[in-house]
């Protein structure tokens, strides 16, 4: 709580500063943004901002982390991507659907009576679309716990489906496809260096990822690359 108090604050201050002196940066853009005359109010822009911050970054952070950590278990899938970089976008959406940076949607509720799977659900239940479950459905893919970098009509849902589709999904795909070719280009002896046993993942809603992933490599590897 102290910690969200003092994120609040840092917001409340780097918005008194761009309204005095707006720059070239998002921030500015979203205090003197207008449409038909409306503005953000100062809690519009704090939610703005948060959002910016957990959908654009922290989804991104579990996504490299979750590749990092399941490529090394893959050998030959990890082999791939370092002889053929080319198959690195199928592959993030590989990554995307087998382990999930976000594991479930935000809840929702019925509009109205249905019957869903044997369930019957009334207008106004509280539903949470659980999406690592989703993404290992074995009627929908073929094999699901098989890391498949080659997997044909990969519908995943990472990213949500419908009008709540995630608008930063492009620029996600491109920031995990940079990652990966860059990690394993300059150190591809990559490795985790903690017991699988041991990982500890983070007790947050929404969010699959972990709290930290030590990782080791050679530095010869480096040199030579250098």
């Amino acid at each position: 709580m102290r910690l969200l108090m003092d994120f609040a604050m840092y917001m409340q201050q780097l918005v008194a500063v761009r309204r005095r002196q707006p720059g070239n940066d998002l921030l500015s853009g979203l205090i003197h943004a207008e449409e038909g005359g409306d503005r953000l109010d100062e809690s519009e822009l704090f939610s703005m901002l948060s959002l910016l911050i957990v959908a654009g970054h922290e989804t991104t952070v579990s996504l490299i982390g979750n590749t990092v950590l399941a490529l090394p278990q893959h050998p030959d899938s990890l082999n791939e991507i370092k002889r053929n970089p080319a198959v690195i976008p199928s592959a993030i959406e590989e990554f995307l659907r087998y382990d999930s940076p976000v594991e479930r949607a935000l809840t929702r509720f019925v509009s109205q009576d249905v019957e869903l799977a044997g369930q019957h659900l009334k207008r106004g239940d509280l539903v949470i679309v659980v999406l690592g479950s989703a993404n290992r459905d074995e009627a929908q893919f073929p094999f699901p716990e098989v890391l498949d970098l080659h997997r044909k009509h990969n519908s995943h849902i990472a990213f949500g489906k419908g009008a709540h589709y995630c608008l930063g999904a492009p620029l996600a795909r491109l920031e995990g496809e940079i990652a990966v070719r860059a990690l394993f280009e300059r150190i591809p002896d990559l490795q985790p260096d903690i017991p699988l046993e041991e990982l500890e993942w983070r007790d947050v809603p929404l969010f699959h990822s972990l709290v930290r992933l030590p990782v080791k490599w050679l530095l010869a590897e480096i040199y030579q690359k250098a």
